[in-house]
């Protein structure tokens, strides 16, 4: 989108924030259908998304997780994925970082069921990027936002990975539309040479470009979750790799991403919060001009 082109990757003219069904569009009789139909189904899987919802906060507050992953594995089924398309699957243990892009709020509930991990997402701190292990109500509300990044002092890598259980990093920092991934912080690469811990690697994908997709770079999150339980079923795709370590983390991550068809951009998680606000403030008509 031209009024939009500030924030492309200058190098590339891709734009990661634009929303994943800007030119999609559908005829009105399938439209109407699937509203009602939609409509039907929401009023189902929403009084179950609570009581999952809750049972999780509750059994969480009494420390007991053990039943994280089959919770996480209904609110899947709940919400449309009776199919997840796993090709490599692997087993997420304790010490390890777990890397992966992030696009929609089902990567949450998919790593939920996966191996109920710790989940992390990077912290402000000045110029330096810091980490933090979220709480479940942290990760519960990320379910209905679209920006991760905390605000605080944070802890090392090293701090955050080093648990009883996989440590879950969305590494781009903020929600994208899968025209690409955001590279990397070189700060956190060069952590990671440093440390030369193994880590996984995950590649998610959502093939469903309409207005109804589970991908969500701008809208409303609560708004944009009811949207996506109105499809009879959503499709996931996962590729997932292990590695014990790597001479050059960036390369490796680069490599893993661009064989599935995702190009890497270089720019900064950021540049979403400065994209969002023009975004918004141009869809209620104040446009203001870019150069």
């Amino acid at each position: 989108m031209e009024k939009f082109r500030a924030y492309a990757d200058p190098h590339t003219g891709i734009n990661l924030f634009v929303p994943a069904f800007v030119n999609q569009k559908l005829s009105p009789l399938i439209l109407l259908i699937h509203i009602i139909l939609g409509s039907l189904l929401v009023l189902i899987r929403i009084p179950l998304l609570v009581i999952l919802i809750s049972l999780l906060t509750i059994l969480n507050t009494l420390k007991i997780g053990t039943l994280n992953s089959l919770i996480g594995k209904l609110m899947l089924l709940t919400c449309g994925f009776y199919n997840v398309e796993n090709q490599i699957p692997i087993q997420d243990k304790g010490g390890q970082l777990i890397l992966a892009n992030h696009s929609s709020p089902i990567d949450w509930i998919y790593f939920l069921a996966q191996s109920s991990p710790n989940f992390a997402t990077f912290v402000e701190c000045g110029e330096e990027i810091r980490y933090q292990i979220l709480s479940l109500n942290q990760v519960i509300k990320n379910l209905f936002s679209i920006t991760i990044a905390q605000t605080g002092t944070g802890s090392q890598l090293n701090e955050v990975i080093l648990q009883n259980k996989p440590t879950l990093l969305f590494f781009e920092g903020c929600q994208t539309n899968q025209l690409g991934v955001l590279s990397p912080p070189k700060q956190m690469i060069s952590e990671l040479q440093n440390l030369g811990l193994p880590i996984n690697i995950y590649i998610l994908t959502y093939p469903d470009r309409s207005i109804f997709t589970p991908i969500n770079t701008t809208r409303n999150g609560l708004w944009h979750f009811i949207l996506l339980l109105t499809n009879v079923w959503n499709n996931l795709k996962v590729v997932s790799q292990e590695f014990q370590s790597s001479k050059d983390y960036q390369k490796l991550i680069t490599n893993i991403y661009e064989c599935e068809g995702f190009k890497i951009i270089n720019q900064k998680y950021s540049v979403q919060t400065e994209f969002l606000s023009y975004f918004w403030r141009t869809s209620k008509g104040n446009y203001v001009k870019q150069d």
